[in-house]
């Protein structure tokens, strides 16, 4: 079961990434506008475009594994961030950024049932 968990949180959270990064690609003032009125600079848009792939890559090839849990982390402040950016306004857009934190997170707790290379300070499902 805790494969299974694995391989479809993970690809429901990367795939939102993923898509989120098209979107910076194809709508870039649509999301200027959206980072500044939740209080963002709008630099932080290039710097997302290059760094969520990253994580993205890293956390599917996980070589090394260190760096998948850095991308880990990187996805998990990331979305605390978004959900009290749009809490703070009384949004319920939060919610989507909740769901996606507990993809992230359901992810890295099973990643060491579903993958040969252990991660360390992850619970063993086995």
């Amino acid at each position: 079961m805790a494969k299974i968990i694995y391989w479809v949180a993970t690809l429901g959270f990367t795939g939102f990434y993923a898509f989120s990064v098209f979107g910076y690609l194809t709508q870039t003032e649509f999301w200027v506008g959206e980072y500044a009125r939740l209080g963002y600079p709008a630099y932080l848009i290039t710097i997302m475009t290059v760094v969520k792939p990253l994580g993205i890559l890293a956390v599917w090839v996980r070589r090394p594994v260190w760096l998948a849990q850095l991308a880990y982390a990187g996805f998990f402040y990331h979305l605390l961030l978004a959900a009290n950016a749009h809490f703070q306004l009384g949004e319920t857009a939060g919610f989507l950024a909740v769901v996606l934190l507990v993809l992230v997170l359901a992810s890295w707790a099973t990643q060491n049932a579903a993958r040969a290379e252990p991660a360390a300070y992850v619970p063993r499902w086995n």
